[in-house]
């Protein structure tokens, strides 16, 4: 896949039995394709909104991430430890929740194999 060159942070939550409450985990991913596009307005209507597509190589199924709806995806290595989504979507504007996910891994050669993540 061409143009895989960003770093971006995968953040999710995981249920704290202790405490209680939602902790915040990351997961940092290289190789990756991170893309906005912008909305798209033909006459008078909008064909497509803003989003955000992140494509993430693969080599087999079992190396896919596990991607869910309601995560977060964030450009580059970030520091999340004791930070909320709230200050997380403050201190880094190129992040988004993720909308989407499709796992892609029906190419023959395995070349293009990824998973795409969506959202805005």
């Amino acid at each position: 896949m061409l143009d895989t060159d960003q770093v971006i942070t995968h953040v999710y939550s995981v249920y704290d039995k202790a405490t209680r409450t939602n902790v915040h985990k990351k997961e940092v991913l290289t190789g990756s394709w991170f893309r906005k596009s912008q909305v798209t307005i033909e006459g008078k209507s909008a064909v497509s909104a803003d989003a955000v597509i992140v494509r993430i190589p693969v080599a087999t199924g079992s190396t896919a991430p596990t991607i869910k709806v309601t995560d977060y995806m964030v450009l580059g290595n970030v520091d999340t430890d004791g930070k909320t989504i709230a200050d997380i979507k403050k201190a880094y504007p190129e992040c988004f929740e993720v909308q989407s996910v499709t796992y892609n891994m029906h190419s023959v050669s395995g070349y293009s194999n990824h998973v795409r993540v969506s959202g805005s």
